[in-house]
């Protein structure tokens, strides 16, 4: 017999760990405005992109405990699983709004990964090419499958195998970012010659790990494995089964928009760099320039220094 995890309480579940999360973005998100506000003309476009992952993250929020209200209140009485039949039903007009932001915020939120992914490799469109095509393809799926909702003789199957396209192309596209962005700094970290450079610190190998964790956005990664897993377990119609796949959608949002935050605050706060230029490798071996401006990123501590550079903008040139 296989785990039952009825829909109703997955929504409750999601709902109050989104909203946790939506608690940790808005903290997030308030400081990256305050440490942004110290170079703003340098810092909008990184800024107003986090901005409006948070205003998707706060409408996604409100929409899903609006559902709630909806279900537990106002159609619990419809009949003996009144909550289960409102949240089960995907073709309701809230519902529609709530998958749109939903996916606005999945591909937006891979877009920005994909551009840091981008700075950190010296702005090489060789090795983002792929991941570009895949988040394309991931809207294209996503508001395919939604759209399919507004259809009065919905079938859900082809809908269902939609959306299992848009999280499969999604996954795999943080896969290859992490790989991808991950490999490039552990790579970076390799080549600086330590000795001739500076003295040997406890802390730099924990801080490389720690960076290519931020920069990478391995945590989304590992939550888009267990939504798409969740996915392949969920019922079709939702009125039975293993729902837990509702927790983690119910989450994603706020994820998605933590992931990028946590980049630019690593940025205004001294983590690391900003543009290419810390990231740059000429031929086999460092540029001496770039491969300073590295170690000593690795080094600040948050709050005593200032990333050296001309921006702090996630889209420095």
């Amino acid at each position: 017999m296989g785990v039952i995890f009825p829909i109703d309480k997955a929504y409750i579940v999601g709902d109050w760990l989104a909203s946790f999360f939506w608690g940790v973005f808005t903290v997030l998100f308030l400081i990256c405005v305050v440490t942004s506000l110290r170079n703003i003309r340098q810092r909008w476009f990184s800024l107003g992109t986090v901005t409006v992952m948070y205003c998707l993250a706060t409408s996604h929020i409100a929409i899903a405990l609006t559902r709630l209200i909806q279900a537990f209140v106002v159609h619990v009485h419809d009949s003996d699983e009144g909550a289960i039949l409102y949240l089960a039903n995907i073709a309701i007009d809230i519902n529609r709004s709530k998958d749109m932001i939903y996916i606005t915020a999945i591909w937006l939120g891979d877009s920005i990964l994909v551009w840091r992914c981008f700075v950190v490799w010296n702005r090489d469109w060789r090795v983002i090419a792929l991941p570009c095509i895949m988040v394309i393809a991931t809207a294209v799926s996503g508001y395919g499958a939604v759209g399919m909702y507004f259809d009065p003789n919905l079938n859900p199957i082809v809908a269902t195998n939609w959306a299992s396209g848009m999280l499969a192309v999604s996954m795999v596209t943080n896969f290859i970012l992490t790989i991808l962005t991950a490999g490039r700094l552990w790579f970076l970290s390799r080549k600086i010659d330590f000795d001739a450079q500076m003295e040997p610190t406890s802390y730099l190998p924990h801080r490389i790990v720690v960076l290519a964790i931020l920069e990478a956005g391995l945590l989304v990664t590992i939550a888009k494995f267990l939504e798409f897993l969740f996915f392949e377990l969920a019922p079709i119609n939702g009125l039975t089964g293993n729902n837990a796949l509702y927790v983690m959608m119910e989450c994603m949002p706020q994820l998605m928009g933590i992931a990028p935050t946590l980049i630019i605050l690593a940025v205004n706060l001294g983590f690391t760099s900003s543009g290419p230029e810390a990231y740059s490798v000429m031929g086999s071996t460092w540029n001496s320039q770039a491969a300073t401006q590295f170690i000593q990123d690795l080094e600040k501590r948050p709050g005593t220094a200032q990333t050296s550079g001309a921006s702090s903008d996630i889209s420095s040139k």
